[in-house]
């Protein structure tokens, strides 16, 4: 989300802690004389490229439930204060920003929180996006403890159709550094060339330094792992092995490794995604083996 629209809670900001490359700008030569194992080294890295632009993907439905969820935002429409939806800006933000309609059943808690962007439009942020996602809050997203369990319906963001079961929880343990934990289980995204793949993931984003009193100094470190696949035999797992950082003042994760495992008919390759040493900027690594590939983060 972009920094000109801020909800004031430190859990908003989860939303951009993590965007990921699924473009590439230049490759090195690889040192290998063998086209097989060529081959096998492209397919891993075009495979990685395409889970991650599958997971930034999923991201974006965390993204609308964050900025959607705000305690201050929640509460009025709970409430059924104020306007939402995409004529007014109201008390709902998040209605206004994704020019999507807003509504809410309930009360109290468990509520359910519907975000329809109809037959499609493009929100402030410039992505693109038609149906809905369902969201249902066990309680105030800043409050440990708190499950948020989506559903999508004939939902679409840049192209690509979102299915599964996803949830969000504020695992938090130590108040000092708030935690938000997303799971996908059983996946399914099309993308827009008609080719659908499966991704089930658990994703951590943590404050790890910082203070809330000052956003611009918090530091946000990002765990997880995750699977993907197609019909066509491709499979990936991998491992966030070094944690992914990411400072509130930079637009890019600076630092981490990403370490995968990619297979097909039998056949497995390993390597790693190298965000690498702090430098803030949206450039990223894939190593496998000789084979070096540097992409460029959305």
């Amino acid at each position: 989300m972009k920094k000109s629209v801020r909800i004031l809670t430190i859990l908003a900001i989860f939303g951009a802690a993590i965007i990921l490359p699924n473009s590439c700008s230049k490759s090195s030569n690889s040192s290998s004389n063998n086209s097989d194992n060529q081959t096998n080294d492209n397919n891993a890295a075009n495979t990685t490229a395409k889970a991650a632009a599958a997971d930034y993907a999923y991201d974006d439905a965390f993204n609308i439930a964050v900025q959607t969820g705000n305690n201050e935002g929640l509460d009025n429409l709970m409430q059924g204060k104020g306007k939402v939806g995409s004529s007014t800006l109201g008390d709902n933000i998040a209605g206004a920003y994704y020019c999507a309609m807003v509504t809410v059943s309930g009360s109290t808690f468990p509520v359910t929180v519907t975000v329809d962007f109809g037959s499609g439009c493009k929100s402030a942020d410039s992505i693109s996006r038609s149906g809905s996602i369902t969201y249902v809050f066990s309680g105030h997203l800043s409050v440990p403890g708190t499950t948020i369990s989506a559903s999508f319906n004939n939902y679409v963001v840049n192209g690509y159709e979102l299915n599964g079961t996803y949830s969000i929880t504020n695992s938090t343990t130590n108040i000092s550094s708030p935690q938000l934990t997303t799971t996908l289980s059983n996946g399914n995204i099309t993308f827009p060339s008609d080719t659908t793949y499966y991704l089930n993931r658990t994703k951590t984003v943590a404050v790890v330094s910082g203070s809330i009193s000052d956003i611009s100094s918090l530091v946000f470190n990002i765990t997880g792992n995750f699977s993907f696949g197609s019909s066509f035999g491709d499979s990936l797992t991998a491992t966030i092995t070094s944690p992914l950082e990411r400072k509130e003042t930079c637009n890019w994760v600076d630092s981490g490794i990403v370490s995968f495992t990619y297979s097909k008919a039998g056949v497995s390759v390993s390597g790693t995604l190298d965000y690498g040493s702090g430098t803030c900027d949206n450039l990223a690594e894939i190593e496998i083996g000789s084979f070096t590939e540097e992409i460029t983060i959305l």
